[in-house]
């Protein structure tokens, strides 16, 4: 809690001591990058770069942007009732594997002297994998055997974008956007092969639905220009 405490202290003090730089230290003029995070300031972790925007100003009202997210899980259970003595470990894992890649422009208009609008477009894609895999003991041939499923699911869409840089110092903003697009997600075969002598896998057939609809950022974006 106080390390979250003195994060929003600090940025509200480069708020009261720029007020004295003219107004074209602040937003872009043409040729910045920019890193852009999400920020949760009374969130378990105020910053998160699971989610990472790239953006490039070609000029003060033009920027291309890629989003980068990657997400990766694991959790193991191990249970004991393995051997002859039932005392040997069984492990139960479950892990996740995201990766999406979303390349975009966006059209500045005046705003004010830290505020600048914007809006645009992203093309979305994203892949997920996910698989468990499961142990039992097998008595009757002293052995352990292993059992798995996987299944996973691709997405493809279109993003159109409305939001809001807001400078709180020089060449650092915080911001907010929302988006009204359509994606489609296509589901992979999903297979499953028992933990059982002579184990055969059975494939259950992906499918894939259509969405279209507004979506929304419930982060604050946070941004720094180089």
């Amino acid at each position: 809690m106080k390390k979250k405490v003195l994060f929003i202290a600090a940025i509200a003090a480069a708020v009261f001591t720029t007020g004295d730089l003219n107004a074209q230290d602040f937003k872009p003029a043409g040729g910045e990058k920019n890193v852009e995070v999400n920020f949760t300031p009374l969130g378990g972790k105020p910053v998160s770069i699971n989610n990472i925007k790239l953006r490039y100003f070609s000029s003060s009202d033009m920027a291309f942007r890629l989003g980068i997210s990657v997400t990766s899980s694991s959790d193991k259970t191990v249970n004991l009732g393995a051997g002859a003595d039932g005392k040997g470990e069984l492990e139960d894992v479950k892990s996740s594997f995201g990766f999406s890649l979303n390349p975009g422009i966006e059209m500045h208009w005046e705003g004010t002297d830290r505020l600048s609008p914007y809006y645009g477009a992203e093309l979305m894609f994203s892949t997920v994998s996910n698989k468990e895999t499961n142990q039992v003991w097998d008595a009757a041939d002293a052995t352990t055997r292993e059992g798995e499923k996987t299944s996973g699911s691709t997405t493809f869409g279109l993003n159109l974008l409305i939001g809001a840089d807001w400078y709180f110092t020089k060449s650092m903003y915080m911001g907010t956007e929302v988006g009204f697009g359509f994606a489609s997600v296509s589901e992979k075969d999903s297979e499953n092969t028992p933990a059982v002598k002579d184990a055969k896998t059975a494939t259950a057939p992906g499918g894939s639905t259509f969405n279209l609809g507004p979506n929304f950022n419930s982060s604050i974006r946070l941004g720094f220009l180089f």
